[in-house]
């Protein structure tokens, strides 16, 4: 090793990534199947030449999607922010791409210095199912009330048990108290959407959370049902569960945003 090698330091990236997870079996590394995290440490192997292990700031299941999914890595590597987006993406499939990345602070940890999390649940409600937009949205064949949606989504801001919103990878005796800071549903067109931001999610709880007002907007359940199911504190208590493909993690949130809304290096500020 000459003494130019031995002088690179250790240095700790953030990544903005979006992908389209239909053909993605998550976010988190596993045998045998693609994964975003596991084509994140491929690409990164071509360009540092060594194992790297990323870390993400949430886990999104098969099929769901992100526009702000947040990963981070320590790596031994020279190469400026722009050049390591730039390479990124020349290795990696074209359903996962890298929009930003930042130096970070050592050994950033995306998930727990997150401060909150946002996400778009898209559903459409068109006589036909839709062709062009098929993988990102989720068909229903009732005619929905945004209105009504909207009205019980309010139900759900605020701190409450969520335990009938989790899915079952929810750990037993885990904490299922969540805090949501803003919810509402909206219509464009055939569209209904649900956007949601808090500061963490249960398994499965958007997608459960988007049934319910399903559910609401059809008229096959009513306000008072919809309160009386969030107030159970019964896992499971939310029966519909909604496709992963109307699920998009748009956005993770945290203090002190640099310039791809990372926590910044010292070095940087």
């Amino acid at each position: 090793m000459t003494s130019a090698d031995s002088a690179i330091q250790t240095r700790t990236f953030g990544l903005i990534v979006e992908y389209d997870g239909t053909e993605l079996f998550g976010s988190q590394l596993q045998a045998n199947a693609r994964t975003v995290q596991g084509e994140l440490e491929q690409a990164l192997a071509k360009i540092t030449g060594q194992r790297t292990r990323v870390r993400l700031a949430g886990r999104t299941d098969s099929g769901v999607h992100a526009t702000g999914q947040v990963a981070a890595f320590d790596a031994e590597i020279r190469l400026e922010t722009v050049s390591i987006r730039n390479a990124l993406n020349y290795y990696l499939p074209e359903d996962v791409r890298v929009r930003c990345a930042q130096e970070a602070p050592p050994r950033f940890d995306p998930r727990r210095r997150a401060r909150s999390r946002e996400y778009v649940y898209t559903l459409n409600d068109a006589p036909s199912r839709p062709a062009l937009h098929r993988r990102t949205e989720f068909h229903v064949r009732e005619r929905l009330d945004e209105k009504a949606m909207h009205t019980a989504a309010q139900a759900l801001t605020g701190e409450h048990d969520f335990a009938a919103f989790a899915g079952p990878a929810t750990l037993k005796g885990a904490s299922t108290v969540r805090r949501i800071d803003a919810a509402g549903v909206c219509r464009e067109g055939d569209r209904v959407i649900f956007t949601v931001r808090g500061n963490a999610f249960l398994h499965q709880q958007v997608r459960r959370m988007a049934g319910a007002l399903i559910d609401a907007g059809s008229g096959a359940m009513t306000l008072d049902q919809f309160k009386k199911v969030l107030g159970s504190g019964r896992k499971n208590g939310a029966k519909r569960l909604a496709g992963p493909q109307g699920l998009c993690l748009t956005k993770v949130n945290y203090e002190s945003p640099g310039p791809c809304g990372l926590p910044e290096h010292a070095s940087a500020s």
